[in-house]
């Protein structure tokens, strides 16, 4: 069976309207009304109830003739039938004039109106199809007419043409309107006399099978209108109905009259399928309780599949996740709905002391159980749905308890009658229904011996992995012990043996009382016994289990005697035993008390440790051996949290400031991440010394001969190999070399209590190492004789060669650091220090000078001009081996290059800086400049300040050459040299630790520089005059005049552009550029209004050469204003005044006289000039 058939299984009926009149009209009124209202939800707000909100149906129409019988008068009690009755009639016409209206439709519609208006609510409506009547222009004499003859009723008549959307669109609305009137009668008026039906539901004459079929067909009316949650709750008031009245006369001498009291369930097997398709419970005057509620219950089984369904198709984006989701909560409402049913159905036959035909009981009862999982098989698997779990575990039960009762009356041919009785059932099933698995899995097992076998094995093979699956396994096992009695019954003991040993298994991990399963245990091995390669292990550790506990001891001895002898038998055989410490009847016991906790060693000791063996056999060992493993712990077991064995460990810690405490599990136990039955019991990882490579195997040399009764304390050895660090794994006994004994590290009940008892060896070897100590404030300087400190140490070997050396160099071979030999007293790329012989573990401090030469450190910024740090990884080779350690240096002094004009020459000025005191003295000794060039000879640039004097700590110093004279001017860039050698001395109290005889030394710094100096082009002069008469000194906010005076240097007759710029605080410039013509005697002069805006001494504005692209030549006057594309390239200029500072005053009270202000500006302006004329001559 498939969702589709499940949900055809009750097909859904429609609500009937009648007609009267023209069927052309009909037709269109079919094709235009049937699609709308199947496509479309009328919101019902029920009269005089008080629901939440309003109930969304949708009307499924069929036209029906007209009939007196379809109109609902609801003025006569009793039960009315929705499904013979008509909600809405009306009456269809289409005349052309009034004549036709008059000798055609016109009695005819009267003698229907006469016989509709008669019921009192009655709902009607009179259809008029004006098509014909517009044609003949016509329609509205004819409307006027129709309406005169029913003047009381003109709302109900409705004008419809074709083509007319509009008048369609208003009957629709007007059919819905009149169909949701006369459904609410109906239904108000249905449930107030099912209200009054239920009152008397106590008296033993209530019919509750009329009651029941009159509720059903309430169901189908609310299926029809599409609100399948109301179908569900009239369902489910029927159920609780039902319990109320079994409760309520199980109390009672008497029985309700309709309840059958016969042993026979029916007259055939209630299947759901088929009661599914019923709209009404049997015609009977009596019915049995399992024939009404499975009736019941299938219905809400088929509702809550179309629930689903639409659901389903109304899933907005299909979403997958939503969907699974929905398909459990489903099927988890179908699990227990089928299981209230068949629990009901139980409690109340023993309530009501009825006697059912027992054969009948459970062949329904397999057959509901199949049923009913074969429904939620449509949805999703009962596995998956989590929180239905006790449903279908209780289903399965009582399914695998049904088919083992059904067995006896198959064994004994009984069957017969009940395959007949049951065909009945399947007979009132569709075709379809009744070829499914459920129908011929049930006459597969009452018709047939070997297939009866085959689903008996089936269903409990299926229900002991469910309940399983969700935890149930003490049903579980006890399913598997029916399966398996049955099966011994049947004479098939290979089939049996596995149930039977899985439920003496589990038993037995339980620690149940051996006397309660001891008969069953020797039943078991006697089956064993016939195939001992078959069942070796389980032999094996049942001859363990009788020969320890048998309650004679007769009989310990003689299993005991049977367990030697079986190993002997089969030495070829190899059987590996776990042994936990939960685990019950161990033959051998271990104890770790006289094994210490921390054990060292290095390579090629030999180690010995102390183990106790219990034997609790009734007799000694004589061929064992006893083996205890250390296992090499691994780079990842290291990084991996500390666990807590098998058992979980829990944490409690205290907040403070929330005055909590807070408890936590932080390890599991060692299988708590592992899913349900994944691993089983007695299967551990066993570590054995497979790789002796990683291992220390113990193992006992001497041997004692026979392990007696009791406790036995061995002696183990071993020898340490490899280095590192072994920890306890796990100690092996073998017994006749065929029975391997595993005890894990965690099941040792000295180390299971407290897991840092467990053993851990550690095997170490130590190797010869170089260190390097600290230097001393964090860096060492570079420019200076510095002193290493490595630490030496030979490790857990001694060095014995005397001529043994050291080998310092640089990683880096192009690096500039060198050092001291002490062989040759000179300073080398590389040293090598004495060592000599050591000992074990013996440590030597060897001291090393390093000087690291200063080399490119010029910056040409200020900001960079602090000392920079570099590393450096220096490399230390003793004993074939080599290290590397990063060295950080810091510059002894740091370096600025800067270049100035000086009229016509070029400077060059290198300014060292010592920012920190580091106890040293530089003692210049020579400063050069030279040109880099291969071509040419080089020449030396003329030192300044030819006097060096000494530098020291936290200060500056400064050494400046004037360029060759040949390369003052040129624009290219050219290459010098800077060679700057020095010595050093300590300054004061400074102790260097370090010897005169290493330090005093010369000490060359060099640095390659490219210079570019460009040729001044002019010489300018600039002076700030107040503008105001008499003034000497300018004044804040008072105009000056700033007088620029120029001196070309190439004597070239150009026009030039003269840029004055200023801090807008200091001074305020209105016109920044003007243009000058230098005359041929190369002299120029123009001047700028300013306005200084601070008291205080300013600085003079910026003065800027620029080329002009105007050619102004003598003749030109002025221009009016200069454009930008004027400017052309920025001329170098040598400024006398740069960085001159002006006084400027506050500001000047004006006097009254003023009159000469013009005079004396001029005289002041041709001042100036004839005294700046005089300076340039």
């Amino acid at each position: 069976m498939d969702p589709s058939s499940a949900l055809d299984i009750a097909p859904v009926e429609r609500l009937l309207i009648s007609y009267r009149g023209s069927e052309d009209v009909l037709k269109y009124c079919e094709s235009e009304l049937l699609p709308f209202f199947d496509q479309n939800i009328a919101s019902w707000k029920r009269q005089g109830r008080q629901f939440p909100f309003p109930l969304h149906v949708k009307f499924m129409l069929r036209f029906v003739p007209y009939s007196p019988d379809l109109v609902i008068d609801l003025s006569k009690n009793g039960h009315h039938r929705w499904d013979q009755h008509a909600f809405l009639h009306l009456f269809f016409m289409k005349p052309s004039s009034v004549d036709e209206y008059r000798l055609g439709s016109r009695h005819e519609v009267s003698e229907w109106f006469a016989s509709v208006s008669q019921v009192n609510g009655a709902q009607w409506l009179i259809l008029f199809d004006s098509t014909k009547a517009r044609e003949k222009k016509n329609r509205g004499t004819l409307l006027e007419r129709i309406k005169s003859d029913f003047a009381k009723h003109t709302s109900r008549v409705v004008e419809i043409h074709e083509g007319s959307s509009q008048c369609m669109n208003g009957l629709q609305l007007l059919m819905q309107s009149y169909l949701l009137s006369s459904l609410d009668a109906f239904v108000s008026y249905e449930e107030s006399y099912l209200s009054v039906l239920k009152e008397d539901y106590k008296s033993s004459d209530f019919n509750f099978i009329a009651y029941c079929e009159y509720q059903m067909e309430m169901s189908r009316l609310y299926s029809t209108l599409g609100v399948l949650e109301h179908v569900l709750a009239k369902y489910d008031e029927l159920d609780a109905l039902l319990s109320l009245i079994v409760d309520h006369f199980s109390k009672e001498s008497t029985k309700p009259s309709w309840l059958c009291g016969e042993s026979h369930i029916g007259d055939g097997c209630p299947l759901l399928t088929a009661l599914a398709q019923c709209n009404a419970p049997p015609q009977r005057r009596s019915v049995s309780l399992i024939e009404i509620r499975s009736l019941i219950v299938a219905h809400q089984i088929i509702v809550s599949l179309r629930i689903f369904d639409e659901r389903v198709r109304h899933l907005s984006g299909g979403s997958p996740p939503n969907a699974i989701q929905m398909k459990c909560d489903f099927a988890a409402i179908i699990l227990r709905y089928s299981n209230h049913c068949i629990t009901s159905i139980c409690e109340e036959c023993s309530a009501m002391g009825l006697k059912l035909d027992h054969g009948e009981v459970q062949c329904w009862t397999v057959a509901f159980c199949v049923e009913a999982m074969q429904f939620v098989s449509l949805l999703t698997q009962a596995a998956h749905v989590e929180h239905a779990s006790y449903f279908a575990c209780s289903l399965s039960t009582r399914k695998c308890a049904a088919i083992t009762e059904l067995g006896k009356y198959v064994e004994s041919g009984e069957s017969k009658a009940l395959l007949a009785w049951f065909e009945k059932g399947v007979a009132l099933c569709a075709r379809s229904a009744a070829e499914s698995n459920a129908v011929v899995e049930i006459r597969l097992i009452l018709s047939d011996q070997q297939q009866f076998t085959h689903y008996m094995q089936k269903y409990h093979e299926s229900s002991i992995a469910l309940l399983k699956h969700f935890g149930w396994k003490r049903q579980s096992k006890l399913l598997g012990w029916q399966l398996a009695n049955f099966l011994l019954s049947s004479d098939r003991v290979e089939g049996a043996l596995p149930y039977l040993l899985k439920f003496v298994s589990g038993l037995i991990r339980e620690g149940v009382s051996l006397l309660l399963v001891e008969r069953t245990l020797v039943l078991v091995v006697q089956h064993l016994e016939a195939s001992p390669n078959l069942y070796l292990k389980e032999l094996v550790d049942f001859y363990v289990i009788l020969s320890i506990h048998s309650a004679e001891k007769n009989d310990r001895l003689a299993y005991c005697k049977r367990l030697f002898a079986l190993l002997e038998r089969n030495n070829s055989t190899k059987i590996r035993h776990s042994v936990r410490s939960s685990t019950p009847y161990r033959a051998l016991y271990i104890s770790a008390k006289s094994i210490p906790s921390r054990i060292t060693a290095t390579p090629g000791d030999v180690l010995r440790i102390a183990i106790t063996v219990t034997n609790n056999l009734p007799l000694s060992l004589e061929n064992y051996l006893v083996r205890c493993v250390f296992r090499l712990a691994s780079s990842s077991c290291s990084r991996q949290k500390p666990t807590g064995g098998r058992s979980p460990l829990f944490e409690c810690s205290y907040n403070h400031a929330d005055g909590v405490n807070r408890f936590g599990c932080i390890w599991k136990g060692e299988y708590g991440v592992l899913p349900r039955d994944s691993v089983s019991e007695t299967d551990v990882p066993i570590c054995s010394g497979d790789e002796p490579q990683k291992s220390i195997v113990f193992e006992e040399r001497e041997k004692r001969g026979e392990l007696r009764g009791g406790n036995n304390v061995l002696t183990l050895e071993a020898k340490a190999s490899d280095v590192g660090v072994y920890m306890l794994e796990n100690v092996d006994i073998e017994v006749a070399g065929v029975l391997y004994v595993t005890f894990a590290w965690m099941d040792i009940p000295e180390i299971e209590r407290d897991n840092s008892r467990r053993p851990i060896c550690f095997v170490y070897r130590k190797a010869a190492t170089v260190s390097l100590r600290a230097v001393k404030g964090g860096y060492a300087l570079s420019g200076v004789a510095q002193r290493l400190d490595f630490e030496l140490s030979s490790g857990s070997e001694p060095i014995g060669d005397a001529s043994t050396s050291l080998r310092v160099t640089s990683s880096n071979k192009a690096s500039n650091i060198e050092f001291w030999d002490e062989s040759t007293s000179k300073w080398l790329k590389w040293c090598h220090p004495q060592v000599g012989s050591l000992a074990v573990n013996e440590h030597r401090s060897m001291t090393v000078y390093i000087c690291k030469a200063l080399r490119n450190l010029t910056t040409y910024d200020e900001a960079d001009s602090d000392v920079a740090t570099t590393s450096d990884q220096i490399c230390v080779e003793w004993l074939g081996k080599e290290w590397t350690f990063v060295v950080e240096f810091r510059s002894l002094i740091s370096v600025r290059a800067t270049t100035s004009l000086l009229e016509d020459k070029a400077l060059l000025e290198m300014q060292m800086s010592r920012v920190r005191d580091d106890g040293w003295v530089i003692l210049p000794q020579e400063a050069v400049l030279l040109e880099s060039s291969i071509d040419e000879p080089q020449i030396p640039a003329k030192l300044l300040n030819t006097k060096l004097t000494p530098i020291v700590p936290k200060s500056s110093y400064r050494i400046v050459w004037v360029l060759p004279p040949r390369r003052q001017h040129s624009e290219e860039t050219v290459e010098h040299e800077i060679r700057f050698a020095y010595r050093v001395r300590a300054n004061g109290h400074f102790d260097p630790d370090i010897p005169e005889g290493v330090y005093d030394r010369e000490y060359v710094y060099e640095e390659d520089i490219a210079l570019t100096v460009q040729r001044a082009c002019y010489e300018l002069c600039a002076q700030l005059l107040s503008s105001q008469p008499g003034a000497v000194l300018c004044r804040v906010d008072s105009a000056c005049d700033l007088i620029v005076s120029l001196r070309s240097l190439t004597n070239k007759v150009e026009t030039v552009v003269i840029g004055v710029d200023a801090d807008s605080r200091f001074w305020a410039i209105n016109e920044k550029h003007k243009l000058l013509y230098v005359k041929e005697s190369g002299l120029g002069q123009t001047s700028f209004s300013v306005v200084p805006k601070m008291v205080g001494f300013l600085p003079y504005p910026s003065i800027t050469v620029y080329c002009c692209h105007h050619l102004r030549t003598s003749s030109d006057k002025s221009l009016g204003h200069i454009e930008q594309s004027m400017f052309g390239a920025h001329l170098a200029s040598f400024i006398r005044t740069n960085g001159k500072q002006v006084h400027v005053l506050g500001a000047f009270n004006p006097s009254a006289d003023q009159k000469s202000t013009s005079s004396d500006k001029s005289r002041r302006l041709k001042e100036a000039k004839s005294r700046l004329t005089k300076l340039f001559d």
